[in-house]
């Protein structure tokens, strides 16, 4: 019996989308300690990909890509900051206060290794799949986040 439930549970999309979501969670971490450094997490290597695309993104803008909360990041931030990946400042514009985030030359070297070793990823991926069965899989992920918002209106952190 506990056989049969445990299939059913494994043919079941929401389990399936879940175990996957966990799994990519820990294979992020396994894999920045095997192929990248331990000295630095996947969630800093997204803060700087971000900041390289718009350093005046705010912490609260930083939060939501990261689907994490504003004082969480702001730790993350303090941190990274600390141990000389980034740097921030405070600039007025429009007599608004604009914090500006810059990658340093270290966060900067991480920023790099970190790209070269996320090629293995790009890489297996088109090796397995091709570009149209990614593009059909990314097109479901997005039809399945639109229906399931149909029934409860899902607001990202």
């Amino acid at each position: 019996m506990i056989k049969q439930g445990k299939k059913a549970m494994e043919e079941f999309l929401p389990y399936q989308i879940d175990f996957t979501a966990n799994f990519n969670k820990s294979f992020r971490r396994e894999f920045f300690a095997k192929y990248i450094t331990a000295d630095i997490t996947p969630d800093e290597i997204g803060i700087m990909h971000l900041i390289s695309e718009n350093s005046q993104l705010s912490q609260s803008e930083l939060a939501k890509f990261l689907f994490k909360g504003k004082a969480h990041v702001g730790k993350i931030l303090n941190e990274m900051e600390a141990r000389g990946l980034i740097t921030r400042s405070v600039d007025i514009k429009n007599n608004m206060m604009i914090k500006k985030n810059e990658i340093t030359e270290k966060g900067a070297k991480f920023l790099k290794l970190g790209d070269g070793k996320l090629e293995l990823i790009k890489t297996k991926l088109n090796e397995t799949f091709t570009e149209k069965e990614i593009e059909q899989f990314i097109n479901y992920l997005k039809r399945l986040r639109k229906e399931l918002n149909t029934l409860v209106d899902v607001k990202l952190k």
